[in-house]
C-alpha cells in the first residue's frame, strides 16, 4: 500500500492507513492535520493517501493504473492544491492570504459529483526558489514515480496565522464540518495551534517527525557535555535532555545520531592526541550501534542511555 520510503520514515501513522485501507475505507477521515517540520514529507504523505483511495489497481506503489499516473504526474482532477497562489479565480487580486473568493469556489466545486476521492490539500506558498534543504526533502519525501515538485518557483509551507483572512476561514468551516462523501480535507501545519481549534477539532491529528536535517550539527555539542569527561551520574541527564529535544522538536532519533555521527567524525578530524583520538573512535562506533538498534525496534529511550552509559565507561 503506503510507499516503502513513507511507510518507514512514518511507520505508525502508515500502520494507521493501512489497517483502514485493508478493512474499512468508512473510517478514513474526512479532514486531516498533519503536524511536523517538513512540509514536504507531510504534502506527499497526503498524495500517497490520495493516490491509493483513487487506485483501480493494486494500490501498492508501482502500480500503473490510470488515477496513479495521474497523481504521480500532478494531472489529478481529485488532487487540489490550496494555498494564496493555488485554486485562484481569475478575478481574485488577494496576494496574502487564502481569500474569501478561493474558500467560495471550493465551496462551489463541493457542489459538482466526482467519481474519485477528492482532496483539499492546504499550506502557505511563497514564489521563491527551492533551498537545499527543500531540494534534499523533496528527494527524501518522494515515492518512486512522483513528478509534484521539479523545479518549481514556489516553495511549499507551513499553514500559519496569517495564511487564512478571518472570512475565509468560517466559508471552509462550513465545508469541513459536512463534506460531500469521498472527499478529504488536509492541513499541512508545524503545529495544530496555527490552525483555527475549530478546524482542528473536526480533523483527525497525525505527526510526522523530520528526517530530513539541516548540515549544521554544532548544536549536539549540547549533548556531550563536559566531554571526553562524561561522568555516570550525568549520563542520565544528557540522555534525557536529548529525548526532551527530539520530542519538543519532533527530530527524528535517527536524524540525532546521523547528526551525533558527524559531529563526532569532525572532532576526530581536528584531534591528532592519541588518548583522545582513540576515545572518540571508540564513540563513533557506539553510535552505530545505537543507529542499528534504533533499526532493531528498540525503545529510544533505552538506546540513548546505554549510548551514553558508554560514553561514560570511556571518558578519558
Amino acid at each position: 500500500m503506503i510507499a516503502d520510503n513513507l511507510l518507514n520514515a512514518f511507520s505508525l501513522t502508515s500502520k494507521y492507513f493501512n489497517l483502514i485501507f485493508e478493512n474499512n475505507l468508512e473510517k478514513f477521515p474526512q479532514a486531516i492535520v498533519f503536524e511536523g517540520l517538513d512540509a514536504y514529507a507531510q504534502c506527499f504523505y497526503a498524495l500517497e493517501l490520495a493516490r491509493i483511495l483513487n487506485c483501480t489497481g493494486t494500490k501498492d506503489e508501482n502500480c500503473e493504473c490510470l488515477n496513479c499516473r495521474w497523481i504521480r504526474e500532478n494531472k489529478h482532477p481529485a488532487i487540489n492544491f490550496v494555498s494564496q497562489i493555488h485554486f485562484k479565480p481569475s478575478d481574485d487580486d488577494s496576494k496574502t492570504t487564502i481569500s474569501t473568493k478561493q474558500a467560495k469556489e471550493i465551496e462551489k466545486s463541493l457542489r459538482e459529483t466526482s467519481d474519485y476521492h477528492r482532496f483539499f490539500i492546504f499550506f502557505d506558498a511563497k514564489n521563491a526558489p527551492q533551498d537545499e534543504l527543500q531540494k534534499k526533502s523533496i528527494q527524501m519525501y518522494s515515492p518512486k514515480g512522483y513528478n509534484i515538485f521539479p523545479d518549481e518557483d514556489w516553495v511549499l509551507n507551513h499553514i500559519n496565522s496569517k495564511t487564512f483572512n478571518p472570512a475565509s476561514i468560517n466559508v471552509l468551516l462550513k465545508s469541513v464540518e459536512e463534506p460531500p462523501k469521498r472527499t478529504t480535507f488536509v492541513f499541512l501545519t508545524k503545529n495544530r495551534s496555527d490552525l483555527l481549534n475549530t478546524i482542528v477539532s473536526r480533523s483527525q491529528v497525525f505527526k510526522l517527525p523530520s528526517l530530513c536535517a539541516k548540515n549544521d550539527v554544532s548544536y549536539i555539542k549540547n549533548f556531550i557535555g563536559n566531554y571526553p569527561k562524561i561522568s555516570y551520574a550525568s549520563a542520565f541527564d544528557l540522555s534525557l535532555d536529548v529525548q526532551n529535544y527530539l520530542r519538543e522538536n519532533e527530530i527524528a532519533p535517527e536524524v540525532l545520531l546521523d547528526d551525533m555521527l558527524l559531529y563526532f567524525i569532525n572532532m576526530l578530524k581536528l584531534n591528532s592526541n592519541e588518548p583522545l583520538y582513540s576515545k572518540i573512535s571508540q564513540d563513533i562506533s557506539y553510535i552505530s550501534d545505537a543507529k542499528r538498534q534504533l533499526l532493531a525496534s528498540i525503545n529510544i529511550k533505552i538506546v540513548l542511555e546505554a549510548l551514553y552509559l558508554k560514553f561514560a565507561r570511556s571518558s578519558l
